[in-house]
């Protein structure tokens, strides 16, 4: 979600299953104690509070070792993982906490619409992925944009702009400028999820 100033340190190199790793430092002016992030397709980061030395992070890095290596290890192979769409499910998506049925259909262009509760995609199969993932986008960035204006009207809020992008690591964010940012993947989550991550962000 929404992210506060943070000041980066020099990096730190980590040794873990005998590969380097780069470790990103941050110090926080609201971190009272050390924390580590991990995640399959972002760096792994030490948050450290004011005053808090290069060593003082090594040393963390080094008493969380076991636990580390556990995460970095899974999130290797999470990243390794070929992106899918749920088309490896036979004939299922998923649309606001719903299973929704695919119906697939020859054609020469690789589309995708929504049918009454039935998500269509014609053209070839190796097509068919990209077809759904541009599905998502424009149905989630109505969707989203519908939230937003209302909630906005609401709350008495404001934005600039909306955008849908295919963000992994975050549900959404918002710049200093008031331009709200979301991930397409809102859709496939339960509406009232969708709802309030708009609500959040719009705060």
């Amino acid at each position: 979600m929404s992210v506060h100033a943070l000041r980066e340190r020099k990096l730190l190199v980590f040794v873990v299953a005998g590969e380097p790793v780069f470790v990103r430092v941050r110090e926080s002016c609201r971190a009272r104690t050390l924390r580590i992030i991990v995640g399959p397709r972002r760096p792994l980061e030490v948050i450290v509070p004011q005053g808090a030395s290069e060593a003082d992070a090594a040393k963390f890095l080094e008493e969380k070792r076991r636990w580390v290596e556990e995460k970095v290890a899974a999130a290797r192979a999470t990243a390794a993982r070929p992106f899918t769409l749920g088309l490896d499910r036979p004939g299922w998506v998923w649309l606001e906490g719903e299973p929704l049925l695919i119906e697939r259909r020859e054609g020469q262009r690789s589309v995708a619409g929504l049918r009454r509760d039935v998500l269509v995609v014609n053209g070839p199969e190796e097509g068919a992925a990209a077809a759904l993932e541009r599905w998502y986008r424009g149905a989630a960035r109505r969707r989203i944009a519908e939230v937003a204006e209302r909630e906005a009207a609401r709350l008495g809020l404001s934005y600039r702009s909306i955008g849908v992008r295919d963000q992994r690591t975050r549900w959404g964010s918002c710049s200093r400028r008031g331009h709200l940012s979301f991930s397409w993947r809102l859709l496939v989550a339960p509406a009232d999820v969708l709802e309030y991550v708009v609500v959040h962000e719009l705060c």
